[in-house]
């Protein structure tokens, strides 16, 4: 069944989707990452629509063909564009899946707004813990410095990102902290071919584009220190970190992790961390720059704040391991597919 994409008013912006399906069909909506768009879902737009439900696939606010009105985002204003868009398209209720920054959008919007959402899936994403794996979240925070490297590198970040471009061209830390890839030649993917690396190369050649990502990491993620503390009800306080000592943390002269101080797992989120999402949820997670990983594990991963924030807010959980790195739904379309339609369908 074909792909049709077209644009859609929401209540304050023109936002490009990408449909799938029979319109009687129960809804799917899914949620690209970053670089992406909404053209990552291609294979699951089409496993659905077979399956007989209908599929949606915005592009995210600053991203694709949606609308880049620039403003500065929080998780909140990020959640409520989805809820704009599903009551744009008359959906009351929906299964949400979400893959990395969409990932986050999807949470945001499932734990504030359970009653909208059916069922949630997560890929590879994350909900309020940061993770140490991830340099760049402290990276976006210094003024200028994520400007300065996509306006000189935005082709080349999509070429090394996806299609096994030698990573030596984007340079060394504090600059790019994408440093763990690899330098050398590398072969391109097997799931990414010249008419997909156009389509990333083109919406990632925005500007404006570049400024929302920016937005997004730098604002949106607002990096908080979680303080055991046993005289509190929750067990626990937190500790703002400005823009700028999350910022120094990166710029410490010998390194990120060199810092003794340095938070290896802060949290964008505490106003979240009392909530709980009551309804179905799973939970799909790779390999990334981690080396190989089997796939199809069940146990939900735990040992850290990072692996044990998803037990804490979704009480009906399953889990499975994907054997590919971050872009799980290109690289391994047909069990992400598989997974997403035995959810769908309360198999799993």
């Amino acid at each position: 069944m074909g792909i049709t994409t077209q644009h859609v008013q929401t209540a304050d912006l023109r936002v490009l989707e990408r449909l799938a399906g029979p319109g009687s069909g129960k809804p799917v909506v899914f949620l690209h990452g970053f670089p992406q768009t909404s053209y990552q879902w291609r294979h699951q737009l089409a496993a659905v629509a077979d399956a007989g439900y209908a599929g949606f696939a915005p592009d995210n606010r600053g991203f694709g063909g949606t609308d880049k009105p620039g403003a500065r985002v929080n998780r909140a204003m990020l959640a409520q564009d989805v809820i704009n868009y599903l009551d744009a398209k008359g959906i009351e209720r929906c299964t949400l899946v979400g893959h990395d920054w969409g990932g986050i959008i999807a949470f945001k919007t499932a734990i504030d707004h359970p009653d909208r959402i059916e069922r949630l899936m997560l890929i590879d994403t994350l909900c309020t813990v940061w993770t140490s794996a991830g340099p760049h979240g402290w990276w976006f925070k210094v003024p200028g410095l994520a400007e300065e490297f996509f306006e000189r590198h935005h082709r080349e970040f999509i070429e090394v990102l996806f299609a096994g471009r030698d990573s030596s061209v984007l340079g060394a830390r504090p600059h790019n902290p994408w440093d763990a890839i690899p330098p050398g030649p590398r072969p391109r993917p097997d799931w990414i071919d010249n008419d997909d690396l156009d389509h990333y190369v083109r919406a990632f050649s925005d500007p404006d584009s570049w400024a929302h990502a920016i937005s997004c990491y730098r604002y949106a993620l607002p990096f908080h220190e979680v303080i055991d503390d046993p005289t509190r009800s929750s067990g626990e306080r937190y500790r703002s970190l400005s823009e700028q000592d999350v910022a120094d943390y990166w710029l410490h002269p010998g390194g990120l992790e060199s810092n003794p101080a340095w938070p290896r797992f802060p949290d964008y989120g505490p106003e979240d961390r009392h909530k709980r999402y009551p309804n179905p949820a799973m939970w799909l997670y790779g390999g990334y720059l981690g080396g190989a990983i089997e796939q199809g594990r069940t146990k939900i991963p735990s040992g850290n704040p990072f692996l044990d924030q998803f037990a804490r807010y979704f009480p009906d959980l399953r889990a499975r391991s994907v054997g590919g790195g971050h872009f799980l739904g290109e690289e391994c379309k047909d069990y992400v597919n598989e997974c997403l339609l035995s959810f769908l369908a309360g198999a799993v």
